[in-house]
């Protein structure tokens, strides 16, 4: 089964501005935001983001988990910025539609640690370093 989550569109304020933001437009690997870059069709049928992870889950065994489905173009374990602790989160793109498919019908649901992951489609493209 394959779930996929819609797109969102960018948010009209019609209050003052400020120099905050709520989130980062990029970060220090020039890695463009979500609302900056869009999905295309061939992205919308390999992105996936996972959810529920084990927070000692490290890079290289959520790259080995995944990369055992199919080749991967890039993956990102997400992180906090200070504490480096995984947030329980991550991006996972294919380069083959028909992976990313299998990877959700593989993995979805499957049990780590106190954790049952959740694998979807999402539609946003990130330039993720591996």
């Amino acid at each position: 089964m394959v779930m996929i989550i819609s797109t969102m569109e960018p948010q009209v304020s019609n209050g003052p501005t400020s120099n905050t933001s709520n989130g980062p437009s990029s970060n220090n690997r020039n890695c463009p935001s979500p609302m900056q870059t869009g999905a295309t069709t061939d992205d919308s049928k390999t992105n996936l983001i996972v959810n529920y992870l084990p927070q000692n889950m490290t890079q290289e065994e959520f790259r080995s988990l995944f990369g055992s489905i199919g080749e991967i173009e890039s993956c990102k374990l997400v992180r906090d910025k200070i504490t480096g602790q995984s947030l329980g989160y991550g991006f996972v793109n294919y380069i083959d539609p028909k992976d990313a498919e299998k990877a959700i019908n593989t993995l979805n649901g499957l049990r780590l640690q106190t954790k049952t992951i959740k694998a979807i489609i999402y539609f946003f493209r990130f330039s993720l370093l591996s």
